[in-house]
This record gives C-alpha cells, sequence and structure tokens, in this order.
C-alpha cells in the first residue's frame, strides 16, 4: 500500500480523535439548531421538575431523592438573590449526585417590564466570588437568568433587548454554559421567540440559549400549543416548556389555567422538546391543585403529579438521563 495513503489515513484517524476528544469534553451544554446538547456532546430532552427550594429549604432539598426516583432528569431550582450560595451549592452538588441537571432560576423579577432589574439578576449571577462557585459545575450547569420576566406589554424588541444585555452580562463574567431564557408576559407570550428568537441566539458570542416558554391560562387552546412549538421547531429554535398546569380549572385558582397537558405531552415528545411541569408541592391554597406531590410528606403523587409522571407520556416513561454523567 502506498505509504502516502497511510499518512493520510493516519491523519483522519487523528482529526477524528481530536474531534470526539472535544466533543467528550466539552466544558459545557451547548444549543445546535433545535437541540440542546450535554457536554459529553450528546442531545439532552429535558424531562425535569420545577423544586421550591427558596421557600422550603430542607424539605426541597430531602424531596430531590424521590424526584431523582421518579426519573427527572433535571430539576429547575427555584431561588432567590436573598438565597445562601453555600446552600445552593449544596443543592447542585446533590442534584449531580443523583444525576440530574441542576437549572437555576432567580424569581425575584417575575412580571417586571424593567430592563434594569432584569440585567440587575444577571449582575447576580456574574458577582466574582459567586462566578467562581457556579462555573465549578458549568459541565452539568444551566442557568434560567430570571423568572417570568415581562409583563404581558414587553413587545419583542424591548424583550430582545433587554436580555440581549443580560446575557452579554454573563458572558462578560466567563460563563459558557447554555443560558436559558424565559418568555415575557409572564412567561407565555411565545411571539418574541418567533419573532426574534434566532436575533436573541445570534447576539449571543456563544449562540448558546435555549427558550422558555410556560404554559398556563393562556395555553387553553390546543391547536395553539401544536402549532406554535411547531412553529418554533420549524425555526430550529432550541425551546423548552418550562413550567406548565392541566386542565382543570380546580377550585376557581387565579391563573385561570385550562390546559390540555397531554397535548403538551404529546407535541414535546413528537418535537424533541423538553418540558418541566409546575411544581412539585408547597403551593399557596390558591394554587394548591398544582401540586404534584402532597405536602403533608412530599412524596406521594396526586392526581397532577401522577399524569405527569407516570402518565402516558410522563416523565417516568421518557425520560432519559443526560450522558454527561457516564
Amino acid at each position: 500500500m502506498n505509504k502516502r495513503n497511510i499518512s493520510f489515513r493516519r491523519l483522519c484517524l487523528i482529526l477524528l480523535l481530536m474531534v470526539t476528544a472535544i466533543s467528550i469534553n466539552a466544558q459545557s451544554f451547548t444549543t445546535r439548531k433545535h437541540k440542546l446538547i450535554d457536554a459529553y456532546g450528546k442531545a439532552f430532552v429535558i424531562k425535569g421538575m420545577n423544586n421550591p427550594h427558596a421557600w422550603f429549604g430542607q424539605k426541597a432539598y430531602d424531596a430531590l431523592d424521590q424526584i431523582s426516583a421518579v426519573g427527572c432528569n433535571t430539576v429547575r431550582i427555584v431561588w432567590q438573590t436573598g438565597g445562601n450560595d453555600q446552600e445552593l451549592e449544596r443543592i447542585i452538588n446533590r442534584c449531580i449526585e443523583l444525576q440530574m441537571i441542576p437549572m437555576v432560576e432567580l424569581h425575584d423579577v417575575t412580571g417586571s417590564p424593567q430592563k434594569e432589574r432584569l440585567v440587575a439578576m444577571a449582575e447576580w449571577y456574574s458577582q466574582p466570588a459567586r462566578t467562581a462557585m457556579l462555573r465549578k459545575y458549568e459541565r452539568y450547569l444551566l442557568l434560567n437568568i430570571a423568572n417570568e420576566w415581562g409583563d404581558h406589554q414587553v413587545s419583542s424588541d424591548h424583550w430582545l433587548d433587554s436580555y440581549t444585555a443580560a446575557v452579554k452580562t454573563m458572558r462578560d463574567a466567563g460563563y459558557v454554559t447554555t443560558i436559558v431564557v424565559d418568555a415575557p408576559g409572564w412567561g407565555q407570550n411565545i411571539t418574541p421567540f418567533i419573532e426574534r428568537g434566532n436575533d436573541l441566539i445570534k447576539a449571543d458570542p456563544l449562540h448558546n440559549i435555549l427558550l422558555s416558554v410556560h404554559m398556563y391560562g393562556s395555553w387553553n387552546d390546543p391547536d395553539k400549543i401544536r402549532n406554535d412549538l411547531k412553529a418554533c421547531h420549524k425555526l430550529k429554535l432550541p425551546v423548552i416548556v418550562g413550567e406548565f398546569g392541566y386542565n382543570s380549572d380546580n377550585g376557581n385558582n387565579n391563573l385561570g389555567c385550562k390546559v390540555d397537558h397531554r397535548v403538551i405531552l404529546e407535541t414535546c415528545n413528537k418535537l424533541k422538546y423538553g418540558y418541566m411541569p409546575w411544581s412539585w408541592t408547597g403551593n399557596n391554597a390558591a394554587n394548591q391543585w398544582l401540586d404534584l406531590v402532597s405536602p403533608d410528606d412530599w412524596k406521594t403523587p396526586t392526581w397532577w403529579g401522577r399524569e405527569v409522571i407516570s402518565g402516558p407520556g410522563g416523565i417516568t416513561e421518557t425520560a432519559k438521563r443526560a450522558k454527561v454523567f457516564k
């Protein structure tokens, strides 16, 4: 055989091994078109849980074992800027030990339309000591800048401008992992994703944004769920349903939630979009119907929990752990 051919083959093999090594040893999550890619280089579909750590301390921490046991592969850590950093690190570590991806989110500016308040959340993440702590876990970590920033009056352009500034603040601090960005309209207005989502991704120096829409009363039309998620997929947007409720207005609650959750599960599974129902437990009296498990013991599933955890197309049936834990 020609020695030149052997050398060329060896070179190709070396290059292939280098590419594989880079993929396997990536620093963090990334996004590629409509997919979320873990640090092992494999597509990862979030099937997780919102857990209220900000308000329930040790109870929420102890619940992580049961959340993992039902198959969740991600925990959205409900947090606030007044929380203790050592406790947050303890929660992140426990999620990783249980092979669940920790997604930190800040609840302080829910519904605020002010750009300055959103940027303040990015600045909280970007404090040097906090950045150093969080970046230790970037191989496993997702960062959701702010829960449901933006009221119903926030336009697509204002959403884009505000999040461009917030994302820049975090990238300037050194974060490389995927940044999760909520829709405005208290999390429910998906229009800015469709109109300016790709512009936000392009504005990020790392092009590494995951878009999160929340589905409550504004999503009471099953066709809207299907059509709008399909529109995002057609635009190659990486999207998750970061919170959602269900199709019974139990107790005349103030969210007015009449959402066909089974359509959410079906559509997300078909499009390979992730989802995280709200929430493990601990909701106030008006919204207690959204508890997935009983607040009495933090582990016995309610009807809502049985639907999205162990029901058809639910978490137990469809969730897979991130390959990064291999």
